[in-house]
């Protein structure tokens, strides 16, 4: 029996080995490689809503459709497996040490920036009204996901401040979905219960609950309503 647990990050050499798997002639360009995963991954992990693999994976094969698959074979279910597990580690990285985040772009010049956030962009298409509402309510935190996503120059100032506010941005979603999270948590572990609210209720005129100092009502309020 193998001794990596499902979440277990992937190794540099499984990181590599994933981008060679998606670049496999037979997949013609369709699958994205590992910066947009990646990038892809964080979005689909961050939502509120809870995406199963078969929502989400079909899109690493077609990036474009998500309607495209890959001949059944030991690559295609290799490159499947190291997709999930990297899902499975995102999403307890950003339950448990979301302060440590950061992309795989910051790791070293082989990972694309563009790439990475315009998986970000296409992983929050996913869950279309979570993250509507999350426009509406906070736009500064997905700008420098949209900047990037179509940039063709990283050198200027716009894409250098973009790229600051990657990271803080992932990290403030994180904490504006946190009570989202938690309480869908609570609902799935107790079907058929009555599920408690182990965090009061954030009163609309009640400083907000993701710690920005504004008023619920003209910060969360939106995302929270569509999460519930």
């Amino acid at each position: 029996m193998s001794s990596i647990s499902n979440t277990s990050p992937l190794s540099d050499d499984e990181y590599a080995e994933l981008d060679t798997l998606l670049a496999a002639p037979a997949l013609e360009g369709r699958a994205m490689d590992v910066s947009m995963l990646e990038g892809f991954l964080t979005a689909v992990a961050l939502s509120p809503k809870q995406l199963a693999p078969g929502q989400w994976l079909p899109w690493v094969w077609d990036k474009a459709a998500g309607t495209t698959a890959p001949t059944p074979g030991a690559d295609s279910d290799r490159a499947a497996s190291l997709a999930q597990r990297h899902h499975a580690y995102m999403v307890e990285w950003l339950a448990k040490d979301p302060d440590s985040f950061e992309p795989i772009y910051e790791c070293g010049p082989e990972w694309s920036v563009p790439a990475w956030c315009a998986g970000f962009v296409l992983g929050t298409t996913l869950d279309k009204p979570q993250w509507a509402a999350l426009a509406v309510s906070h736009p500064q935190y997905l700008a420098p996901f949209q900047h990037l996503a179509t940039a063709t120059e990283l050198d200027d100032e716009a894409a250098e401040t973009a790229m600051d506010g990657v990271t803080p941005s992932v990290i403030a979603i994180n904490a504006a979905w946190a009570r989202q999270r938690h309480l869908k948590s609570q609902a799935q572990s107790q079907t058929g219960a009555t599920v408690l609210r182990e965090l009061p209720k954030t009163g609309r005129n009640d400083p907000c609950h993701c710690g920005s100092g504004k008023k619920y009502k003209k910060c969360c309020a939106d995302a929270d309503s569509a999460a519930g």
